[in-house]
């Protein structure tokens, strides 16, 4: 755990605030202290955009490898599995597990082809993986009370109409900060995606419908007295969508880059924290730490293997991984992969499957 994460841990475990309340704390901080040290590094935007998705995205794709490796029991079983296809004959019943892993990886690699191939006409794909991306942040925080201390898995996904009224909500003002901050600011590097679904949109009025659609879910929560923590959601969500994020993107110079980066890395840290209670178990599994360093290191090595290639082909390959919207594909792949996990391990009541990996993602 990074050491502002470990001060503000011990501080907040002599404290009476809830657990859930603690964790979203200490996500914060890793996340706030995370994107300050870029920020004293490289005050301009411009220039802190790269630099800040090179370090994010490295610290994203260990948590994406994280979820694979570490879980890699639950998903072989889930991908060697009966299924309908095998039950009419087509496949084997139960595929070897390196046959599953390959088929997985070869179809997952064929969509993301598809995907890149149709990014430069269709930019708008981009910003539909941001927009699942930020509703998975949203949902795995509002999931946390439901955690239970030490076990590093959170419970299925909630279908109540109050939880999702939230979640949209919030996902709708992160969307339009992001959406002012790029069409205010200067695009830097590894937005070009997102840059192209600019200049075709209305964006005030884009931004003002977002705002719209997040009081909305705001007065959704607030239609009947009683609970108050639906109440002060639904507050909440209606004092918030008044703040004009266009306003608050002159006023603060936050660009695009940083709404990015700190969704992201408060995601991530997060993670760190359930991960942290984890290790702590006794009967966490010995290499556990090691584990998680491993996967980490991963994107490192990956990433300074670009910079001994010549600049034609790693400037490239960086650009390939290390910018948002290929990253956000491989998110959705993960969230889809750790949703199936939550719920495979409520329905089993099998503990074994966080012991071996955190399905928190």
């Amino acid at each position: 755990m990074p050491g502002p994460l470990a001060g503000a841990a011990r501080a907040l475990r002599r404290s009476t605030v809830s657990l859930a309340t603690r964790r979203r704390l200490l996500g914060l901080v890793g996340a706030a202290a995370t994107w300050g040290g870029f920020v004293l590094l490289f005050p301009d935007p411009e220039r802190r955009a790269p630099w800040l998705f090179g370090g994010v995205l490295t610290l994203g794709y260990g948590h994406l490898l994280g979820g694979a490796l570490l879980g890699r029991r639950p998903l072989a079983a889930a991908l060697g599995g009966r299924g309908e296809w095998a039950r009419r004959g087509a496949l084997p019943a139960r595929l070897p597990p390196r046959a599953a892993w390959a088929l997985a990886i070869a179809g997952l690699a064929l969509v993301y082809v598809a995907y890149a191939s149709a990014l430069p006409r269709w930019p708008f794909l981009a910003a539909l993986l941001l927009a699942l991306a930020t509703g998975h942040t949203v949902e795995n925080d509002l999931a946390l009370p439901g955690a239970r201390h030490g076990r590093g898995r959170l419970p299925p996904i909630a279908l109540d109409a109050d939880g999702w009224a939230a979640v949209l909500g919030i996902t709708a003002l992160v969307l339009g900060l992001a959406g002012a901050a790029l069409a205010s600011g200067p695009a830097g590097a590894g937005v070009d995606a997102f840059a192209g679904i600019v200049p075709g949109m209305k964006v005030d009025q884009g931004l003002l419908g977002l705002r719209a659609f997040a009081a909305g879910m705001g007065g959704f929560l607030l239609r009947s007295p009683g609970q108050r923590a639906r109440e002060g959601t639904g507050l909440g969500l209606i004092a918030a969508s008044a703040v004009d994020p266009a306003w608050l993107c002159a006023r603060t110079g936050i660009a695009f880059a940083d709404v990015f980066a700190l969704s992201t890395l408060y995601h991530l840290a997060s993670w760190w924290v359930l991960a942290l209670e984890k290790s702590r178990r006794p009967s966490a599994p010995p290499a556990f730490g090691a584990e998680l360093l491993g996967v980490h290191a991963l994107p490192v090595c990956f990433l300074g293997a670009t910079f001994l290639l010549p600049e034609n082909a790693g400037a490239p390959l960086r650009a390939s991984f290390f910018s948002p919207a290929p990253y956000l594909f491989w998110s959705l792949a993960h969230a889809v992969q750790t949703a199936a996990a939550r719920r495979r391990a409520s329905a089993t009541g099998a503990d074994s499957v966080s012991d071996r990996g955190t399905d928190h993602s």
